[in-house]
């Protein structure tokens, strides 16, 4: 690939690639039909990329407070890799969280609120304790003659009074507690949906992979209503290579066929790879089709770097004539000693087809 070439222009053809060679002998000006083994082959040009590579965007708007990679760095799934400002959400959390950490001190059994609470019920239960023992003792004295009815019933009264009380206070500490339960319950409720809500101005990265790219900077706006939106780019470490062809060539391409890649980061080597998939549909405006190939691409090459490939569709056995002998669209033959104008067939990049003519048959270079 030379300087100046721009390899993202689609030029895509079928070429040939000759399996092997032999210098002519025949003077300048003639030569012969000759069988050959051609390699038949789909020229694309394109871009490496990640193999999965996704843009990290913000799902709200406010302004960078912190960024925390830098490209080029590794990171997981779900690692944090900046921080938008959340108008006072973070103080609102610790706010409800300090009111949930006094709520469950509160609740203990060795708190004072609750120990108020069972002093409360251990009163009235001493209190019931005594009425019932003295209204019992009315009720023996009374059976015996001993007391009036009215004595008898104003010690049941109190005992009655006692227990209402005693009822009363296993209420109050119950419900007390369940309040105090209930309005924990809320806040922690409260608590996750401020947790959700923060959580959505740390933007992670959802796959492990490098930082690609990054799009803002501390300070910058981000909103996603407006477009702004975009963070970082995250890729994974394993590349692939995406080939775009012309629409029409792409019946000839089928996932597993060989590809020789050649790329603008790695100069005069080439690389071999595989035809993984191909998109169903034409980009309408190029008509053309991208092809993605794998092939073992050091970690170094850049993503978006330059790329061209030829995806082999087939190795055929033909007989041919040198390209250069070709003039209008046929090559002339020498046969029994007479010049013939033959129409060729398939022309490739160094050979044209000519078929039904034996290996041998001497033609003319124009």
């Amino acid at each position: 690939m030379g300087h100046g070439r721009t390899l993202l222009r689609v030029l895509v053809t079928l070429s040939v690639i000759p399996l092997f060679s032999q210098p002519r002998a025949d003077s300048p000006d003639t030569c012969r039909v000759e069988v050959r083994k051609v390699v038949r082959s789909v020229y694309g040009s394109g871009y490496v990329r990640s193999a999965s590579q996704v843009v990290v965007r913000s799902s709200v708007g406010g302004i960078v407070k912190e960024i925390l990679v830098r490209e080029g760095d590794r990171v997981r799934k779900g690692q944090m890799i900046a921080v938008v400002e959340s108008g006072g959400l973070e103080e609102r959390v610790k706010e409800v969280e300090e009111r949930i950490r006094r709520l469950k001190e509160k609740l203990k059994d060795s708190s004072a609120f609750r120990r108020i609470l069972d002093l409360k019920v251990s009163v009235a239960e001493e209190d019931l304790r005594k009425a019932e023992a003295r209204y019992k003792r009315r009720l023996r004295l009374f059976k015996k003659g001993v007391i009036p009815k009215e004595a008898l019933e104003e010690a049941e009264r109190v005992y009655r009074k006692a227990l209402r009380g005693y009822e009363i206070a296993l209420k109050e500490r119950e419900e007390r507690i369940k309040d105090l339960e209930h309005e924990l319950r809320s806040l922690k409720r409260l608590r996750d949906a401020l947790k959700e809500e923060l959580e959505r101005y740390r933007i992670r990265s959802p796959i492990d992979g490098l930082v690609l790219r990054v799009f803002v900077e501390e300070g910058d706006t981000v909103n996603p209503v407006g477009g702004r939106d975009r963070v970082a780019t995250v890729g994974s470490e394993e590349r692939e290579v995406v080939l775009l062809i012309d629409e029409e060539l792409a019946p000839l391409v089928r996932k597993g066929q060989e590809v020789y890649l050649e790329l603008e980061a790695l100069r005069g080597r080439v690389l071999k790879g595989e035809v993984v998939s191909r998109d169903l549909e034409s980009d309408p405006g190029r008509r053309v089709v991208r092809v993605f190939v794998r092939a073992d691409v050091p970690e170094s090459v850049p993503v978006n770097s330059l790329a061209e490939g030829n995806i082999v569709v087939d190795i055929l056995k033909t007989t041919v004539v040198p390209r250069e002998a070709v003039k209008d669209g046929k090559v002339v033959l020498i046969l029994n000693g007479e010049r013939r104008k033959v129409k060729v067939g398939r022309i490739f990049s160094e050979y044209a087809e000519v078929i039904g003519y034996p290996e041998g048959t001497p033609c003319e270079v124009p």
